[in-house]
């Protein structure tokens, strides 16, 4: 046998350990990788599920509470990444019209604290295309539907959806500054250019738009209040910028 013959058996002898020690550690390697991910996995795995929910404290009226404990029992999953602050709120904010937002924070290892801050209605919306009447909040939107037998001393809005906002800033101003005038409030409706306020008593009252409409609240509050009208129910239009009327609210005569 010649030498060279000799020497290339001897290279390719070699080449071929190198190549089997080579995929010896790429399996090793590979071995180690999946394990290490394996263990990683269910160490990941188990501490999500040692940090499950098992306790929540729910600071929330006595109307609210049974709703918000019932959409936390209805979850479900309660470990560590399901139960997440952000994902319980979302929860408690689709299944819960009456409540407008949620805070809540994790205390280690097992516990939610759950404040609830509730939407306050300011009126009632008879929505003009199914003849129902649905709680507005402040902002103007309409949350749910009444309720059969739920009772609640709130004016009526009978206007399109689209004014709701407007009318409940007005509203807004109302409760806030008159509250006696609030209280009086039965219905109000949307026309052409403004609002027309049923009170008691037969009283009315027609009203422009917007900021007008604010301002002028108060200054029929003010004139009012004067001796000779103080006594009377009045039916009150001031629409017009330089002009109001005024007539009794029994009668049909302009004073």
């Amino acid at each position: 046998m010649s030498p060279i013959r000799h020497n290339q058996r001897r290279i390719k002898d070699v080449l071929k350990q190198e190549r089997h020690h080579h995929w010896k550690r790429y399996a090793m390697v590979t071995m180690a990788s999946f394990t290490g991910i394996a263990i990683a996995a269910l160490s990941m795995w188990s501490l999500n599920q040692a940090l499950s929910i098992k306790h929540w404290n729910i600071n929330a009226s006595t109307a609210l509470k049974p709703q918000v404990e019932q959409v936390l029992s209805h979850m479900e999953k309660l470990d560590f990444w399901h139960a997440r602050p952000s994902k319980v709120r979302a929860q408690i904010l689709t299944y819960i019209p009456d409540i407008a937002d949620v805070s809540i924070q994790r205390q280690l290892p097992d516990t939610l604290d759950i404040t609830i801050i509730p939407r306050q209605p300011i009126a009632l919306w008879l929505n003009p295309d199914v003849g129902n009447l649905y709680l507005v909040d402040e902002q103007g939107f309409a949350y749910r539907a009444r309720q059969h037998g739920e009772l609640l001393d709130l004016p009526i809005l009978r206007m399109k959806q689209a004014k709701l906002s407007q009318a409940c800033q007005w509203l807004i101003q109302l409760k806030t500054n008159h509250p006696h005038w609030f209280a009086q409030s039965s219905e109000i409706f949307a026309i052409y250019n403004g609002w027309k306020v049923n009170l008691s008593a037969g009283q009315q009252w027609q009203l422009p738009l917007g900021q007008r409409a604010i301002k002028q609240t108060t200054q029929i509050t003010t004139l009012l209040e004067q001796p000779r009208w103080h006594a009377g129910n009045w039916r009150i239009d001031t629409r017009l910028a330089n002009r109001w009327f005024l007539r009794p609210a029994t009668h049909e005569g302009v004073i």
